[in-house]
């Protein structure tokens, strides 16, 4: 039987637990609304000596930043150290736990939430709700990620001691694929100091480790750590684990090598507050960071990168200064659009980067004078073309950023590329600088041994061999902005040269081009002289404008003749029987072609003093000529202001001679314009060969030139003629319509006259004599041609195309030694071969070896072609 006392103390414990069981109630009431959970299920509730147990548990959690589910099965909460306040029980074991989390849709217009890591109160609050020992079996995670929904799976278990500096060690182990990783994280700390110790391995492979320690102080929390990954030989495992939270679907990172070595270390004082990255941004401290990759390594945006990689970096109050960087860099499979501002041709294989700590450069800008880390740097490349460039470098270690180039040597060679329509072969290039980048602009000097050689420079009608380029000072001035130029301006001196240049204009030689550059983005300026092997020489202005063209002026300088004849010897358009020997030539000619036109204008003008040679067979002495050329779109007009010509020997001397006229033609048919001659007259044997100014028509097949002939003297004619024993006196004048056509020269129905009162001939031959002697129908004729004074000469001229000259004369007079004087008429008809004529005119000891020599020759060619006598 209980007794009264026993009753009363069963009673009360009644009342207690009733009491304990109700505000349990309340309370975990308002947990649920507090974390926002609706749903909170259980099925298979037991109670033993050891826990409570759940066979299974369902949860869901709706929040302003989604949807978390979460189904656990087979749960054991344990007695063991339960406590009345969160977490309630200590010691928790699950079979498994499936965790599902849903994301909220953001609002496009919603602003994206800053995301910090909590400070040191907040990580001790967190570290107060996790019990003292959580074990799951078997883990899944389903999670939003980069593809859209991503699975973790694998076991957790959790230890933490209950002193007053807790500690906390994490195992979670992850199966991905046919790989199992193990995380192990060490978390120590309370709301003055915390440190944490990660360590990741890979199939029982330690892949990197991690120790963080975290401390208030007066100041703010100090952040200290480092990071380590001695032997990272599973990163193609962890690569493609990661790829699955980060990367979209249908996007794949490049293969990882099988091997690297990453550290760092870092001590930094933050500002009081929550943890983010705006904070590390504007902290003070101390960063060190080396990479090793003896395999190449994939790194988006930058191809495969292998080799050695350090950098150490000091904060001040979030002013971050570089204090040390070394690299020993291989890059293969280099991104086009590093290379997209040079040719195809010079896109390298891989590069090779080397930077280590260098001597301070002698003089630095002022605002990099005190805050500059002087470096050595060596980047070089293989391929088919090559470079190397070799420079010392201080860079500036803290914003704004600047770089100063020292004794900057490029070297570039490659076998061929093409340049728009131009093609380079065997390209060799050597450029010493020096130079200045910062964010707005950029500055290069190149100094002397810049040289720039090309095997062979050729477009569709130049081509030009054994090319060389070389300078001395040539400087370049650059604004810009995010690596776009803005404005720019190169200026300096150079020369360019090229062993041989081939043109259809010219003939096949060596040119030189030494001058001034200067070019902007707008506007290109040449000024310089240029000069052929041949002793050529023309000063050149050119001008290119983005708006108004191409300007090109050019001087030649003065030759003289006597020296040789350079334009001969290099334009392949200079007549091949023109040679001059003596005199002075200059000249000076413009080009300009609009933006948008094919065709540019042209004006030369071209002068000679007292020049001198031989044109074919004729030798030619005192000519002084001025020579006009204009050329635009539609027309082309050639003035000769004044030709004036001592004399002209084609084996009797013509001059002097005085020619005026104009030239005009369309451009499109250049040889159908229109010839207008202002002035034409020649001296010949004392007289005067003139034509009357006027206007002749190209486009006719004939062309007809009325000649006057005045006052020719018949001494000077017969002193030339090679006629034994002729002599004679008198003046003649006449009309000679010269035909120049298609077939050639002739000369129909001229007409030659004596000038009044006469003249005299005389015959005197013994041949002619003895002619008489035998025939005396010829006697009185060559009596009475030995002293025959005319009143009347007369004669009709025919010249045809073969050279042959007909004389139909008439004369009228007497010989006072013949009958008393009476009157004699006589029509006599001759006929010459004026080619072979003046030919043996010329050949004479006195005439030119070289009209000797075309004489002789065109003699040759003309019997060759006359038809044999049978």
């Amino acid at each position: 039987m209980i007794s009264r006392r026993s009753g009363l103390r069963i009673i009360n414990v009644l009342m207690l637990l009733v009491l304990l069981g109700g505000y349990s109630y309340y309370s975990w009431l308002r947990l649920l609304e507090r974390h926002a959970i609706h749903q909170f299920d259980w099925q298979g509730a037991s109670l033993s000596l050891t826990g409570i147990g759940l066979a299974r548990l369902d949860l869901e959690q709706r929040a302003s930043t989604g949807v978390t589910r979460v189904n656990a099965e087979q749960l054991h909460l344990g007695w063991q150290q339960f406590s009345l306040t969160p977490p309630f029980w200590q010691h928790i074991r699950l079979a498994r736990l499936a965790v599902a989390r849903h994301p909220a849709v953001q609002n496009s217009q919603q602003e994206p939430t800053a995301t910090t890591a909590p400070d040191l109160q907040q990580l001790a609050t967190a570290l107060a709700w996790l019990p003292l020992s959580l074990h799951i079996e078997q883990l899944t995670a389903e999670l939003p990620c980069a593809s859209g929904r991503c699975t973790l799976q694998g076991d957790l278990q959790l230890k933490q001691t209950q002193d007053t500096s807790r500690a906390l060690e994490l195992l979670l182990n992850l199966q991905h694929r046919e790989q199992q990783q193990a995380w192990r994280a060490q978390l120590q700390g309370d709301a003055q100091a915390a440190d944490l110790q990660l360590t990741l391995a890979v199939d029982g492979q330690r892949q990197l480790s991690l120790h963080s320690s975290l401390r208030n102080s007066p100041a703010g929390p100090v952040w200290s750590g480092d990071l380590s990954a001695p032997d990272l030989s599973q990163a193609a495992a962890l690569q493609d684990w990661l790829s699955q939270w980060a990367l979209a679907p249908g996007e794949r990172l490049p293969s990882a090598p099988s091997a690297a070595q990453l550290s760092a270390t870092w001590q930094l004082q933050l500002a009081s507050g929550a943890l983010s990255l705006e904070r590390l941004r504007s902290a003070s401290g101390q960063v060190n960071a080396s990479a090793s990759l003896p395999e190449p390594w994939p790194i988006p945006g930058a191809g495969r990168v292998q080799g050695t990689f350090g950098v150490a970096a000091r904060g001040v109050g979030g002013q971050w200064f570089a204090e040390r960087l070394a690299a020993d860099l291989q890059l293969d499979r280099v991104p086009a659009q590093w290379l997209s501002a040079l040719p195809a041709a010079l896109h390298p294989d891989s590069l090779h980067l080397r930077i280590q700590a260098s001597s301070p450069l002698a003089e630095l800008p002022g605002n990099l004078a005190e805050r500059s880390l002087p470096l050595a740097i060596s980047l070089t490349s293989s391929g088919v073309s090559q470079f190397d460039l070799q420079a010392n470098l201080a860079l500036a270690n803290a914003a704004p950023w600047a770089a100063q180039l020292d004794k900057a040597q490029l070297k570039v060679s490659s076998p061929g590329l093409a340049v728009d329509d131009w093609q380079l072969r065997d390209l060799k290039a050597t450029l010493h600088f020096n130079g200045y980048l910062d964010s707005e602009q950029l500055r290069l000097n190149l100094s002397k041994g810049s040289q720039l050689e090309l095997g062979q420079l050729s477009s569709a009608d130049l081509r030009l061999a054994q090319v060389s380029a070389t300078t001395q000072d040539l400087q370049l001035h650059a604004q810009h902005q995010a690596g776009t130029l803005q404005t720019w301006r190169l200026q300096g001196p150079a020369t360019l040269a090229a062993r041989r240049l081939e043109h259809a204009l010219l003939k096949p030689q060596g040119w030189r081009w030494q001058g001034t550059l200067t070019a902007t983005e707008q506007q290109l300026e040449l000024n310089g002289k240029v000069a052929a092997d041949t002793d050529l020489q023309l000063a050149v202005q050119l001008q290119h404008d983005s708006r108004q063209g191409l300007r090109l002026q050019a001087q030649l300088t003065e030759v003289f003749l006597r020296a040789g004849n350079p334009l001969s010897t290099t334009l392949t358009d200079w007549p091949a029987l023109l040679d001059f020997n003596n005199g002075r030539l200059s000249g000076n000619a413009s080009l300009s072609l609009a933006p948008g036109r094919d065709l540019p204008d042209l004006q030369l003008e071209l002068s000679g003093k007292g020049l001198a040679g031989i044109y074919d067979r004729s030798e030619l002495s005192g000519l002084d000529a001025r020579l006009q050329l204009h050329l635009d779109q539609r027309q082309l007009q050639l003035q000769l202001n004044e030709l004036r010509l001592e004399q002209v020997d084609p084996g009797m001397p013509i001059g002097p001679a005085l020619l005026r006229g104009t030239y005009k033609a369309a451009r499109a048919q250049p040889g159908q314009g229109l010839l207008e001659l202002q002035q034409a007259q020649a001296a010949v044997m004392g007289g005067m060969l003139r034509l009357d100014p006027g206007r002749w028509d190209l486009q006719q097949r004939t062309l007809v030139f009325p000649l006057h002939l005045q006052g020719l003297d018949l001494n000077q004619l017969f002193t030339l003629y090679p006629a034994e024993g002729l002599a004679g006196s008198g003046l003649i004048d006449g009309q000679l319509p010269l035909s120049i056509g298609p077939a050639g020269i002739e000369i129909e129905q001229g007409q030659l006259h004596a000038r009044a009162p006469g003249g005299r001939l005389e015959f005197h031959s013994e041949r002619i004599r003895a002619l008489g002697r035998s025939n005396p129908a010829m006697q009185l004729v060559t009596q009475s041609l030995e002293d025959f004074q005319f009143t009347t000469l007369t004669s009709q001229v025919d010249y045809d195309r073969q050279g042959k000259l007909l004389l139909a004369m008439r004369l009228e007079g007497r010989n006072p030694a013949i009958e008393r004087g009476r009157p004699i008429h006589f029509n006599i008809n001759l006929e010459e071969d004026i080619p072979t004529l003046l030919a043996s005119l010329q050949l004479t000891d006195k005439v030119n070896e070289i009209i000797k020599q075309r004489v002789q020759q065109r003699m040759l060619e003309r019997n060759a072609a006359s038809p044999k006598e049978p």
